[in-house]
């Protein structure tokens, strides 16, 4: 943490921050938290602090950084308000909204954040959406700019709109109705929008509707509709199997529709054609309407309907032979699936009416004519076209049979006969019979019943009706016997009146025929557009030989000219009428030569066939037939004759024919050709291909119909076929087929892609079961059927896939279905990317994958491609049978039409809970299988409904009531989670009628229902009202409200009303009393911290309360309440003001009980509210309001069957523009002001002056707006409840409790804090009192020192001052100067010394007592015998008074600011040995706070020097107790602390002879000698000797004739180092480091062992000590130890000098000796500049010379073996300043253990490196030394 507080948080540094003792001195504990142990040993540890830095002014210092005063602040914040928290506090628990105060009403904000919003809103899961009610709103039509401007906070939120409904739609212009109710009785069929639902017709209940299709406008509206599967009526209508219906509701019945089932119906947009399939043979009106197409219009499974001219088209090739099952279209062409493989279009299937026989060219004779003029020539009847005239009628003789008798000029095959009967004075054939003319044979006819249109067939009599119209005779014998007949005769055998006659008569041939004698082609009289016709060219001559029965041309020429340019050019052309483009065997009919006894000179001729447009075919006919025959020339395609194109035959001479060698003449001949309808494909397969206008002129060009070119195998089904839409235009169509069919060949199983015309297997080869059904939506193609996964069973499939058409990969919907699934559709009003799916199913189950729960959800599913879910479906209530979508021209809002038996519809389900979003779109809630269901009784309502939100900023979350039941067993209150509705609470069997909360209670009022347990009687249930605790999730006790006879009946709780700012909730209904004791009748009040009920007043109400809410500081009550005689009032009002009820202004006007109470949301109107209600006189609804003043009522004009549940302001904004008027301008001319912006929203079930019933609508200007209709199951309409806003919630005044376990925390949180509190107050207590001894330690000094002065008399030479005698000797001024003043100085010593030991002897405390503190005070000259040591288990206190503690004090200089306090091992007479004694006191504590301290400290130390000096030197009177002063020395001890064998340290020993009297001679004599000797070691140590001014000092004591003993250790020889203590072959690992390092002056030697030695105990291990003091320092020790007054003065000078100039020298190197001593602990192991082995003390660098060595520390150094010596078991790497890092092994003078966690202490890397001071952790150092075998883990 950068900032702020943070109680030891952990940081990581990026530097290590070891402190120099020399830049820091001060010693100090600072408490910290405890470090982490290392785990590993090996590696370096570090640990995590406080941020900030640690200060350096002591402990109030390093606690001024922010982590320490944050968390000192934090405590002792715990400590102060820890009380408070463990009682009850009264808190705000909800909202910050605003609350006005003079209203006591909330004032909603016009901003509201985004936390305000609702999770509604965000839900991901696909919920049903009614979707932009027909756009959105343009307000710039709004003449007032309140229209624009931002409302409040239902301008963003949701709108919740609940009631008893289970479906739900919107109204817009053209819908009236929206909702359907419907009879079960009977199929309907309804069309459904994305916010309607209009019933387009009704079928009969036993009929099923298996298709639908429809034609939409440019708005996506259906204009007609068409049906089809197995019905009988349609509106009351009959229909067969198919028919249409307009938005008029207007039946098409499609010309009587089919014979037989429809199973697939598709409108094609463009041509406006209805493509039929199904299991049928013909068309109705084929087979009814004309016996001439019975076998034409269409003979199988496919049939096609124009909408435009209700007709039946023709179908080029006649039909199917089997059924067809799917439609679908892509690019021009409509693909056909189903289980066929041919066509049906052969001869017997066309038409009989085209091919007209010339009957003008006919021989036609009558038998038994009549005699009248005029009317017996029987050729009257033929073309004509006058009626019932002379010329126009032929007559028979009266009473007699006759004939008309028809001989043809050629053969010919009759297909029809047509008569028109007379009727000329009542005369007219009645029944006639037809025979063959050559043989008489009786023909077989037929004709249609002109009372059943039943086909009815008659031989010997054929009944004619007497009237004026065409009457057809079909002749069915077959073809071999129909086939050539030369001639007809009709035989008359019974007439009408006097006798029989004819009108008119035509006579038609089966196949289209073109003859060469041009005068048979055709019937002048015939209505066809095209006749045959044929021309020649060349000399063709007309031959009728008697043998032949007709006449034909013949081409004769000469052998020779046979190939000449004319003979070629010789030809007839005959141009055929084809009547319908086809398939076609055309036959050229060739007369046999023997009829012309021609033979010989017959050739062969050329035939050029010019059939369509691509092709030309060529054929040569041989003529060499003796007999008549046909040579059939040609098979296939043949085009239409039409304006454009006639199909042609040119027949030539042949080049290339044989020709009898004896001929000298060469003839062909021409006769006809005919042209016989041919089958079109036999090698469909279950596929068929057509183009979508099969009428269009390409026909020319070739067939508008063919198969696939690459088919599917033989016996293929196909069931369901689908296309792709392109994505681009240089992309083909691909269309899927989907049914029964294998190709292991190809690799594909059930269905297939058909890209580019070719076959394709899709991945995984298909799919393992029969494909049913399929559809394209959004990219990916959806099957449907019945299989279990792919057909290579890599991917499981339950019924129901999804196909991706870019990845080519397989996906499964959810879990798919548990049954088959035979419809898959685009449900286009829900958005391009939902799919419907129909079958036999009933639950859709999980998915293995995403798990989640099965959905019940039979025979209809939506699946949402976008999102990969399923989705709510429209609202049906019944099991469909069919639905249809389409997304034409790629549409997206196309309406949709649903067929089955249903009690009610309507365009979206919503299961009483609807949300009107800020976008204006209308969405109901809950997921798809997991929304509200009706109770056990079948009964559902929400009643009320809230955004729960415990204060203002948290997510609100929806929680509605009512009587319904969840999907996991809840009971009449939900909440609304993930899309789901859930359980929230248990136990509400009652109705709930109210919602509300105050803070996390939510208070459940409504009926009650409560049930005594027989066994225990004891009550459960609903009493009427539930407080649910939202956090704990339990209820909240309170005491039940109860009724008139104490019982729970009749407990009804209508409204719960939170009052603003407090703790109280009113409660209104139907009880009397609270608890049974407490009696609050109809009303009640709650205190939500006490949980207590208390009545709102004395006064009593006398009715219930049916609604409240708070106006202007007064509670509105609503109720119908009379009091004895008086009038009923409906309204009440509460002032808490006047704790009262109080009148409400003219609340005369309210004609009757008030059904809801809404507020004005307006700041100007704080005190106003709408009051809707029901008049008492009259029963119709009104509408009033209260402006705080008086009572408006508005002209609201509602049916009386009108039944009002809510009113509610709602922003004219959150409205969608459709449903208001279209009038631009929104007038303000109401009589009820309605503020600007808004509208009123009335909900209930209302009807409308418009005559429109709607569930709610808007009210505004006078006028209504209707806006939703709702229907329930059983189709009664239903009604929306309520309406109301996500606003933020009421703010109450709440009280926490706290649990046991945090008031228990809290108790122990407040313990710790008085702890911690009290730990503080002592460290400000040691800081105090360790400053007020260092202030007292420094006055001594003082007075000390001016004591000596005094002593010394007048014989200075000059003011005595121990700093300017060491600065003088220091620059070889010379010490002569003062010797006087030094004797005189020695003489007050002297007398100093005399009276220390005459107080030391008459001292009764231990001889190792310590003074109680560190003051010049009555132990000042307490004698007492000292030795030093450098680990003393039990240390005593130097007292600082006697001569030797006084000496120490001047000579420790620095180390006086560094520790108060000498720690030493007392031996005199009753003391304890070193190490033995078991009293000894071993406490450590520590002094200095600042530099200030230490450099007074310092200061006066070395005036005292001089005083000590003066006083030796006086050679005053001592005691007898002497004393005596070593060197410390290296003292080694064992693992188990004993003290090891001593060896000859390097440090000279200076033992001091007692001072038992005072010589004043001896000690002049001897201050001389100390001054000239001062001199000399002055000038040595200058020159950065400091063995000569040992070697002066030593000299010196011995002239002054002191007892001393000194050692030269410059001159002793040394194996390893003339300085070193440690030993290199010793089998310490530690000292062998050591001593390397001292070889190589680095800071961390490598480690290895090294040669063991015999020296130091004979390789024994031992700790090793510090280097031997150079010889200032030995001097000074001898001079402090007071061993002669020469020595003494001797050491002084000698030390004085040396200091001096150290200390100068240090002054110029002090920023560098910083540098190196900050980065200290950092710096490398391998350092570049190493002393030799053998180095000698004259080598090192003079103190001048070395300014950043070591001299300037010796004193300090020599300090450190005072302390106990600790071994570091790890390293510890410095983190902050202030901190002390080491290595692994090394020693660690530890100078403060006061703190158990935190210690300090000193390091020595080295005699060149500066010593480190810091804390570090306790845990880190031990105080046993390392064995050998841990020297590996250490180093």
């Amino acid at each position: 943490m950068a900032e702020g507080c943070a109680c030891d948080e952990p940081r990581a540094r990026s530097q290590s921050a070891g402190g120099s003792i020399a830049d820091s001195p001060q010693h100090r504990s600072v408490p910290k938290s405890r470090p982490t142990q290392p785990a590993d040993a090996t590696n370096d540890n570090s640990y995590s602090s406080s941020s900030g830095s640690r200060n350096s002014r002591g402990y109030f210092g390093r606690l001024q950084n922010k982590t320490w005063i944050c968390c000192v602040f934090l405590m002792t914040l715990l400590f102060v308000i820890s009380p408070a928290l463990a009682a009850d506090a009264t808190a705000s628990a909800t909202s910050t909204a605003s609350v006005s105060k003079a209203t006591g009403t909330s004032t909603k904000p016009t901003v509201t954040s985004a936390a305000s919003k609702s999770n509604v809103a965000s839900e991901p899961e696909s919920e049903s959406a009614l979707g932009r009610l027909l756009g959105g709103m343009d307000d710039s039509h709004s003449s007032e700019a309140a229209d624009n401007q931002s409302h409040s906070i239902e301008d963003v939120g949701e709108i919740g709109i609940v009631g008893a409904f289970r479906g739900i739609s919107a109204y817009t212009p053209n819908s009236g109705g929206a909702t359907l109710t419907l009879n079960k009785s009977v199929s309907s069929f309804v069309s459904l929008s994305q916010n309607s639902a209009s019933l387009v017709s009704t079928a009969a209940a036993d009929g099923k509707v298996a298709a639908a299709c429809a034609f939409y406008d440019s708005d996506g509206n259906i204009v007609r509709a068409f049906f089809g599967g197995d019905m009988s009526t349609i509106n009351s209508t009959t229909v067969s199997y198919v028919a249409g219906v307009d938005s008029s509701g207007n039946v098409d019945t499609m010309k009587g529709g089919v014979n037989g089932p429809i199973s697939a119906l598709f409108c094609e947009q463009k041509t406006q054609l209805v493509y039929v399939g199904g299991n049928f043979t013909s068309t109705v009106a084929g087979l009814t309407t004309d016996v001439s197409t019975l076998r034409s219009s269409s003979t199988g499974g496919l049939a096609i309907y124009n909408s435009q001219t209700s007709d039946w088209q023709s179908l080029p090739f006649r039909g199917l032979d089997g059924p067809v099952f799917d439609f679908a279209e892509s690019g021009d062409y409509v693909y056909a699936a189903g289980a066929f493989s041919s066509t049906i279009d052969n001869a017997t299937h066309v038409s009989l009416s085209t091919q007209a026989v010339n009957l003008t060219a006919c021989t036609i004779t009558g038998g038994n004519n009549a005699e009248v003029a005029g009317f017996s020539d029987p050729r009257n009847i033929i073309c004509t076209s006058q009626s019932e005239s002379a010329g126009n009628t032929w007559l028979m003789r009266d009473k007699l049979t006759g004939y008309y008798r028809i001989d043809f000029p050629f053969k010919t095959t009759p297909s029809l006969l047509r008569l028109m009967n007379t009727m000329f004075q009542g005369r007219g054939t009645k029944a006639f019979r037809i025979e063959a003319a050559e043989n008489n044979q009786v023909l077989s006819m037929s004709y249609l019943d002109p009372d059943t249109k039943a086909e009815q067939f008659c031989t010997q009599s054929c009944p004619l009706a007497q009237n004026f119209s065409w009457q057809d005779f079909r002749f069915v014998d077959d073809s071999k016997t129909l086939s050539n007949i030369t001639g007809i005769v009709i035989n008359i055998i019974d007439w009408y009146g006097e006798g029989g006659g004819l009108n008119k008569i035509e006579l038609y041939q089966r196949d289209s025929r073109v003859y060469a004698d041009n005068s048979f082609n055709g019937s002048p009289c015939s209505m066809e557009p095209f006749r045959p016709t044929s021309s020649s060219t060349g000399n063709w001559q007309t031959t009728n030989p008697s043998s032949y029965h007709g006449s034909y041309l013949t081409f004769t020429t000469d052998k020779a000219d046979m190939l000449s340019a004319q003979s070629l050019k010789t030809s007839v052309k005959l141009t055929p009428f084809i009547p319908e483009a086809g398939f076609y065997r055309v036959f050229m009919t060739v007369p046999g030569c023997q009829n012309t006894n021609t033979c010989r000179q017959r050739y062969s001729a050329a035939v050029t066939m010019m059939l369509n447009r691509k092709r030309t075919m060529i054929a040569t006919v041989a003529q060499h037939n003796l007999v008549d025959q046909e040579v059939e020339v040609y098979r296939g395609y043949a085009a239409a004759s039409t304006q454009f194109f006639a199909p042609s035959v040119i027949v030539t001479l042949s080049g290339e024919g044989k020709l009898d060698p004896e001929a000298t003449k060469v003839e062909v001949v021409v006769d006809s050709f005919r042209f016989e309808r041919d089958t079109s494909y036999t090698n469909l397969h279950g596929v068929i291909r057509m183009y979508n206008d099969l009428a269009s002129p390409s026909q020319m060009d070739g067939p508008l119909y063919t198969p696939l070119n690459s088919s599917l195998p033989d016996s293929s089904v196909v069931y369901s076929v689908a296309a792709d839409i392109p994505r681009d235009n240089g992309r083909t169509n691909t269309v899927f087929f989907g049914g029964q069919f294998a190709n292991s060949t190809a690799g594909y199983q059930n269905i297939v892609q058909y890209d580019g015309d070719v076959l394709k297997p899709l991945n995984n080869t298909g799919l393992s079961g029969i494909v049913y059904s399929m559809s394209v939506v959004n990219g990916s193609l959806f099957v449907g059927g019945g299989f279990n996964g792919t057909a290579d069973h890599k991917i499981a499939l339950s019924n129901v896939a999804q196909y991706n058409i870019t990845d080519q990969q397989w996906y499964p919907l959810g879990g798919g279905t548990d049954g088959v699934v035979n419809t898959v559709v685009p449900y286009s009003p829900f958005g391009p990317h939902i799919v419907a799916l129909g079958g036999s199913f009933k639950t859709l189950l999980a998915s293995d994958v995403t798990g989640g729960d099965n959905i019940t959800l039979p025979s209809l599913a939506l699946w949402d491609a976008a999102s990969g879910q399923w989705t709510n479906r429209p609202y049906f209530h019944g099991t469909p049978s069919l639905v249809f979508a389409d997304q034409w021209q790629n549409r997206t809002q196309n309406e949709a039409l649903i067929a089955g038996q249903f009690t009610a519809a309507a365009a979206v389900q919503a299961s009483g809970v609807l949300a009107l979003g800020p976008h204006k779109n209308a969405k109901a809630l809950g997921k798809v299988g997991f929304d509200l269901q009706p109770d056990s009784a079948s009964k559902f309502a929400v009643n009320s409904g809230l955004w729960y939100a415990k204060k203002n900023g948290t997510t609100p979350k929806l929680v509605v009531g009512g009587r319904f039941q969840t999907p996991d067993g809840s009971t009449n209150v939900a909440q609304f989670k993930d899309g789901k509705w859930r359980k929230l609470v248990s136990g509400i069997t009652g109705e709930v009628l109210t919602i509300n909360n105050a803070a996390n209670l939510l208070f459940i009022g409504g009926v009650a229902n409560m049930t005594e347990n027989p066994s225990s009687q004891r009550l459960s249930g609903f009493s009427g009202l539930t407080v649910f605790n939202m956090d704990s999730g339990d209820n909240f006790s309170v005491q039940r409200l109860q009724g008139a006879t104490g019982d729970f009946t009749d407990v009804q709780v209508n409204k719960v009303a939170i009052r603003a700012d407090t703790s109280t909730v009113i409660v209104g209904g139907n009880f009397q009393s609270a608890g049974g004791t407490l009696a609050c009748p109809y009303i009640c009040t709650l205190d939500i911290n006490e949980g207590q009920w208390s009545p709102l007043t004395a006064s009593s109400l006398v009715a219930q309360v049916t609604d409240m809410l708070f106006a202007d500081k007064k509670l509105v009550v609503a109720g119908t309440f009379k009091n004895g005689t008086g009038p009923t009032s409906y309204i009440m009002q509460y002032d808490f003001g006047k704790n009262g009820w109080v009148d409400l202004p003219s609340s005369s006007k309210i004609p009757g009980p008030v059904a809801a109470l809404a507020p004005v949301n307006h700041a100007d109107n704080s005190g106003s509210f709408f009051i809707l209600g029901t008049s008492a006189s009259n029963g119709t609804p009104y509408l009033a309001e209260f402006d705080g003043s008086s009572v408006t009522l508005a002209d609201f004009a509602l049916g009386s069957k009108s039944v009002v549940r809510g009113v509610t302001q709602v922003p004219r904004a959150r409205i969608p523009a459709s449903v208001l008027t279209p009038s631009p301008k929104l007038s303000r001319r109401s009589d009820v002001p309605i503020p600007a912006g808004y509208v009123l929203a009335v909900s209930g079930d209302l009807y409308l002056p418009s005559g429109k019933r709607a569930s709610s609508a808007f009210f505004y200007n006078n006028e209504w707006a209707p806006f939703f209709s709702t229907i329930q199951d059983d189709g009664s309409t239903g009604y929306v409840g309520s309406v109301f806003f996500e606003n933020p919630p009421t703010n109450v005044y709440q009280r926490h409790r706290l649990s046991t376990a945090l008031v228990i925390l809290i108790a122990v949180a407040i313990a710790l804090g008085i702890t911690f509190l009290i730990v503080l107050v002592g460290l400000v207590y040691i800081y105090l009192r360790n400053r007020r001894e260092a202030a007292a330690t420094a006055s001594a000094a003082s007075a000390a020192l001016a004591a000596a002065a005094a002593g010394g008399g007048t014989a200075t030479k000059a003011p005595l001052n121990a700093t300017s005698v060491l600065n003088k000797g220091a620059f070889g001024t010379g010490a002569a100067d003062y010797a006087l003043s030094a004797g005189a100085g020695a003489v007050a010593g002297g007398a100093l010394a005399a009276a220390a030991t005459k107080s030391r002897l008459s001292d009764d405390r231990p001889a190792h007592a310590a003074g109680a503190r560190d003051t010049w005070g009555e132990d000042a000259f307490n004698a007492e015998h000292v030795e030093f040591n450098n680990v003393a288990p039990n240390t005593g206190r130097l007292l600082s008074g006697s001569p030797a503690g006084l000496a120490g004090l001047a000579a420790a200089g620095r180390q006086a600011a560094v520790s108060s306090e000498t720690y030493v091992h007392s031996s005199g007479p009753g003391g304890d040995k070193a190490g033995e004694g078991p009293n000894g006191d071993e406490s450590l504590d520590s002094i200095f706070e600042s530099a200030a301290a230490e450099a007074e400290a310092e200061e006066r130390a070395a005036s005292a020097a001089g005083i000590a000096a003066a006083a030796v030197a006086a050679g005053s009177a001592g005691g007898d107790g002497g004393a005596t002063y070593e060197m410390p020395t290296a003292h080694h001890y064992d693992v188990q602390g004993n003290l090891l064998g001593e060896t000859a340290s390097a440090g000279a020993g200076i033992t001091g002879a007692g001072i038992t009297g005072a010589g004043a001679g001896a000690g002049v004599a001897g201050v001389g000698i100390a001054a000239a000797t001062a001199g000399l070691a002055s000038t040595a140590a200058t020159r950065g000797t400091a063995a000569t001014g040992a070697s002066a000092v030593a000299g010196a004591s011995t002239v002054a004739g002191a007892s001393t003993t000194t050692r030269d250790i410059s001159s002793e020889p040394s194996s390893y180092g003339s300085e070193s203590i440690y030993r290199p072959d010793s089998t310490n690992p530690f000292e062998q480091r050591m001593a390397m390092r001292e070889s190589q002056g680095g800071a961390f030697p490598p480690a290895g062992p090294f040669a063991d030695s015999e020296d130091f105990g004979g390789g024994t291990g031992h700790i090793p000590m510090p280097a031997p003091y150079a010889a200032s320092e030995q001097a000074t020790a001898a001079a402090l130890a007071g061993t002669s007054a020469a020595a003494a003065g001797l050491g002084v000078a000698a030390a004085a000098a040396a200091a001096t100039t150290s200390k100068k020298s240090n002054k110029s190197g002090s920023k560098e000796s910083r540098r190196r001593s900050e980065s200290a602990s950092t710096r490398n192991t391998d350092t570049t500049e190493q002393y030799s082995a053998t180095q000698t003390p004259s080598s090192r660098p003079s103190a001048e010379s070395s300014a950043n060595g070591s001299s300037a520390h010796l004193p300090i150094r020599d300090s450190l073996k005072q302390y106990p010596v600790f071994y570091a078991k790890f390293t510890f790497s410095s983190r902050e300043t202030g901190e002390l890092g080491f290595r692994a092994g090394e020693r660690v003078f530890v100078i403060d253990q006061s703190d158990e966690i935190w210690w300090m202490g000193i390091v020595d890397h080295g005699s060149d490196q500066p010593l480190e001071q810091g804390v570090f952790p306790a845990t880190y150092v031990s105080s046993t030394p390392p064995k050998s075998t841990e020297w590996a883990e250490l180093m």
